[in-house]
């Protein structure tokens, strides 16, 4: 691909707007137009950030502006529809989070983007803070041993997001609640730590209790709390918990297990035993350098700029297609074994 990149981002709610920020921080990038329904703040970001073109029909966009690269950062019911749209036009493509609805949908991604010879990335954020980074360069030297076990999960006591028109509670356009929303970030930081290994069973648990908690009338048929255990062809397994209300603390677990030690992303710790002696290294935030592995300290930033890097052929994607098939597989499978009782196997 030419050095300069032509970028274009669909959908400004939060995620969208720190994509902007991302693309507007990337050397060589041209973020030529932005696209949303909601035209007052289309305008307002526009302005804000001195965007020149806007569209509000992201079919019009892709067929005007001819782009190399979008993010796709709309509702998870719209991921498959928006994403295979772009590629079909010979655009690149970035997609939030979940990379789906259903393994079935992510297939089809994967597939389109294939056919099309164009990128399909996921943007799995937590893969790019510097915690992480440092975290999978410890891992991957062997510091740590083999890993075998991961604990993950994002808890709030409270903290139920509806979004425009409350998709979020709707399961019919969200595909899930807290497991799916935030419980994903926690899975694949984990899951990606311990190497992405192949998963070969879920067994889950999902609640709705939390009701009362959102306005009157507002449809609400997802999970305010799941927990998960997930097992791994390589015998290594994830204990898994996600929460949008519970009367319990707020809390980010993100740990791994291996052999010779073990690692906590957040605050970031090791725990390691030399000649005997049980140790417990505890750094700061301000421990690991801002721009650790040569990457923005900003993940968000830091997955922009990855995936332009991608794009120009100099480095290989770490957020793959295949492994958004086998995320979109484990998220189901909770909610699949929560709704029947059983271990689910792939």
């Amino acid at each position: 691909m030419k050095k300069n990149i032509k970028a274009g981002i669909i959908g400004l709610g939060w995620p969208g707007k720190e994509h902007l920020k991302g693309y507007l921080a990337c050397p060589g990038v041209e973020l030529a137009a932005v696209c949303d329904w909601d035209e007052p703040l289309l305008k307002s970001v526009a302005a804000e950030y001195g965007i020149k073109k806007t569209y509000t029909d992201y079919k019009k966009m892709l067929e005007v502006e001819k782009l190399d690269a979008v993010s796709v950062c709309v509702p998870n019911y719209e991921h498959e529809e928006l994403s295979i749209a772009a590629l079909n036009a010979g655009t690149n493509v970035l997609c939030e989070k979940p990379p789906a609805m259903s393994a079935a949908e992510a297939e089809a991604m994967a597939q389109a983007a294939k056919k099309a010879g164009r990128v399909l990335m996921y943007a799995l954020v937590m893969r790019f803070t510097p915690e992480t980074r440092f975290a999978k360069d410890m891992i991957d030297a062997g510091d740590i041993g083999e890993i075998y076990l991961g604990k993950a999960g994002y808890t709030r006591r409270r903290g139920i997001p509806l979004g425009k028109d409350n998709w979020f509670v709707d399961n019919a356009r969200s595909g899930g609640g807290a497991m799916i929303d935030i419980g994903v970030h926690a899975l694949d930081c984990i899951w990606y730590l311990m190497g992405t290994p192949k998963p070969v069973s879920v067994s889950g648990v999902a609640y709705r209790k939390f009701e009362h908690c959102v306005p009157a009338g507002v449809k609400y048929d997802v999970d305010d709390a799941s927990m998960a255990l997930i097992k791994f062809a390589n015998g290594a397994s994830l204990f898994l918990e996600a929460s949008w209300a519970w009367n319990l603390p707020g809390t980010a677990t993100k740990l791994v297990a291996g052999t010779k030690g073990g690692i906590q992303i957040e605050p970031f710790r090791v725990f390691t035993e030399k000649k005997g002696v049980v140790l417990d290294e505890t750094l700061g935030e301000s421990s690991i350098p801002a721009g650790y592995g040569s990457a923005p300290s900003n993940p968000f930033a830091g997955e922009i700029a990855h995936f332009c890097d991608v794009l120009r052929g100099k480095t290989k994607l770490i957020a793959t297609p295949e492994q958004g098939i086998q995320l979109m597989q484990m998220l189901r499978g909770v909610y699949e074994s929560a709704e029947t009782g059983r271990e689910i196997r792939f």
